[in-house]
């Protein structure tokens, strides 16, 4: 059965499906409405009782990230391009094989505290402005939500 929580202004829902002996969640947001945040879990429910499960397979973030780095900034200026490869390092380092649908706020805000602890404001709003802008494409191709 899922759940379905509000999240702000917009609604989400989790749905927990059992894999490799463990319960792994599948998560999709950015729902007006209520209703229409239950619609989407009932129709993923239905597709995972009818075998359809590899479609909502997860991304493991640093891969996605690399990608996301690959087919949007790669035609920028060097410097640019040397910008978000330090960012793609740091996630690779931070986040390693975490899932995209691992990563929560708190988790998130933790990483950015420690981040700030050894870096200026200015490094971590940079950094933070490229790990968003490549959640944000995350969520509008539906891996994360």
């Amino acid at each position: 059965m899922a759940s379905i929580t509000k999240r702000g202004k917009t609604w989400q829902f989790t749905v927990s499906r059992y894999v490799d002996g463990k319960y792994t969640p599948i998560r999709k947001g950015g729902f007006t409405t209520k209703k229409e945040a239950k619609l989407a879990a009932d129709e993923v429910e239905l597709d995972l009782s009818k075998g359809f499960a590899a479609s909502y397979k997860s991304d493991v973030f640093a891969d996605y990230f690399e990608d996301w780095i690959k087919d949007f900034k790669s035609t920028k200026a060097r410097t640019t391009v040397e910008r978000y490869q330090n960012s793609l390092n740091v996630v690779k380092k931070e986040f390693g094989a975490t899932y995209i649908q691992d990563i929560t706020k708190r988790k998130y805000q933790q990483f950015l505290n420690a981040f700030g602890e050894s870096h200026t404001k200015g490094s971590v709003r940079k950094l933070n402005t490229h790990i968003r802008a490549c959640v944000k494409e995350a969520i509008d191709e539906g891996k994360y939500g």
